[in-house]
């Protein structure tokens, strides 16, 4: 296990992106999902912000993007979201991550969490809960380390 990625690191995210695109239970959810959703994670155990865009076409991500800034990220946490570009972004803390990819916490519970925050239109991000969901599933079966 020690070839592992550490859940957020660049290594990671790539085999993420590999997961989600091979994963046909997600496929068949994400199915014509055309959006660019971006996720924060803040203070990992390296004290950095992290924050990973993902860029779908037709349920595939097509592009990834990681930016690693040392904690507290100042720029990361108080950019706006362009609305335009990102779908939605959602940001928690590290150890939230790790509950929501435990199964201890699910979509509905972060939602609800004050530690969580979402930002973009609640409407779309909510027709499309069966996304979010599904990337949770995939990301909790890609082996990393914490």
């Amino acid at each position: 296990m020690s070839d592992a990625p550490r859940y957020w690191m660049p290594e990671y995210v790539e085999r993420f992106v590999e997961a989600l695109n091979d994963d046909d239970a997600f496929q068949d959810t994400a199915g014509s999902f055309s959006e660019t959703i971006e996720l924060c994670c803040l203070d990992t155990p390296d004290d950095e912000d992290v924050s990973a865009t993902y860029t779908f076409e037709g349920g595939q991500v097509t592009d990834a993007d990681v930016w690693i800034d040392e904690a507290p990220s100042e720029q990361m946490r108080e950019e706006g979201v362009d609305t335009d570009a990102v779908m939605a972004r959602a940001t928690a803390p590290y150890d939230v991550w790790v509950q929501m990819d435990q199964g201890e916490m699910g979509a509905t519970e972060a939602i609800a969490s004050p530690d969580y925050k979402i930002d973009g239109s609640m409407m779309q991000i909510m027709s499309n809960m069966g996304v979010f969901r599904g990337m949770m599933s995939v990301a909790a079966d890609v082996e990393k380390t914490y």
